[in-house]
Parts: C-alpha cells; sequence; structure tokens
C-alpha cells in the first residue's frame, strides 16, 4: 500500500483533473465581425474556430455531457445464430448548461441572444490543466441553443437558468501541451 502511495507522489502531473477553474465561451462572429451565425453552421475546423471572437459564460456550474454518441444497428437473420450490427448515425449531443443567473454577465447576454437566433453558435470549454508554461485541453463545439428553464427550488436554492445546447458536429479536441 504505501509503495503504491508513493509512486502516486512521485508522479510529475496529475493523472486526473477536476473542472473548477475550467471556463466556457460563446462565440456568434469572427473578430472582424464577418461571419454571422447563419454562416456558422458550416464551420468544421480548428482554425475556423480559433478566428471567432469569444466571449467567456460567467457563472457556469454545470455543463452536460459532450462527445459523440453513435447508434448499433441489429439485425438478425435466420441463418446466423449472432446478431449482425453496424455503425448506425451519430448524435453530437445534447448538454445542459447550468447557469447562476446574471442579466449583467456578457456570456449570459450572448447565450440568452442566442435562443432566438436561427443560425448555430459555437462554443469552446477550456480546462484548467496546462502544464507549468504549457497550453490546457480546449474542446470545440458548435449547435443551437434553447432554453432557459428555470428550476425555481426552496429558500436555500441559487437563481439558476438552465440552457440546452443542439450540438450538430463531433467535437474538436486539442489536447493540453507543454
Amino acid at each position: 500500500m504505501l509503495k503504491s502511495l508513493l509512486t502516486l507522489a512521485a508522479m510529475p502531473q496529475a493523472f486526473a483533473n477536476t473542472n473548477a477553474g475550467s471556463t466556457l465561451w460563446i462565440a456568434v462572429e469572427t473578430a472582424d465581425g464577418s461571419e454571422t451565425p447563419a454562416e456558422l453552421n458550416d464551420f468544421q475546423t480548428l482554425t475556423e474556430y480559433e478566428a471567432l471572437f469569444w466571449t467567456e459564460i460567467g457563472g457556469v456550474g454545470n455543463v452536460g455531457e459532450t462527445g459523440s454518441a453513435t447508434n448499433i444497428l441489429t439485425y438478425d437473420t435466420w441463418g446466423d445464430d449472432v446478431t449482425q450490427k453496424s455503425k448506425g448515425m451519430t448524435d453530437a449531443g445534447s448538454p445542459t448548461i447550468e447557469v447562476a443567473a446574471n442579466s449583467l454577465d456578457a456570456g449570459q447576454i450572448a447565450l440568452l441572444a442566442a435562443v432566438d437566433l436561427t443560425g448555430k453558435c459555437a462554443f469552446k470549454i477550456v480546462k484548467n490543466d496546462a502544464p507549468v508554461s504549457g497550453t490546457p485541453t480546449i474542446v470545440y463545439n458548435r449547435g443551437l441553443v434553447t432554453g432557459p428553464t428555470t428550476p425555481n427550488g426552496r429558500n436555500e436554492d441559487f437563481d439558476l437558468e438552465i440552457y440546452t445546447l443542439g450540438l450538430v458536429q463531433k467535437q474538436i479536441k486539442v489536447p493540453r501541451s507543454a
């Protein structure tokens, strides 16, 4: 047991990180204002995402599950004793974003405005996992925004708003680097 603990203590970087210090950002145009939300419908590359003008969404308490889930199709035939399987459609996800409501936060204002857009918005998550003098993990995606719903709650609950993102592409993940 002690040997295992010493081995863990000797590891140069943490092998697991929390979300504390991570940030969520929204973009609806490029830094020079040349892209409109309708034009974000076709974004696919890292270069396109890096050229956007990003606004941090403040008060984020929870971001739902992102990533891709692919359906597995099955078909049983008379001549086989094992079900045949194939990959089907991939869903990029519909995570919920929970924020402590703040009508003065620029990111929450942009998020609320995105609810009325017919085009897609871009999102990035910047993890708080950068090594010393390195860069953090960044995850890019884009999609529709719906909501907000308000859970209300009891007398000691915070004033929260919950938005749902309808993501429409496989996320682009840029791993942290030294």
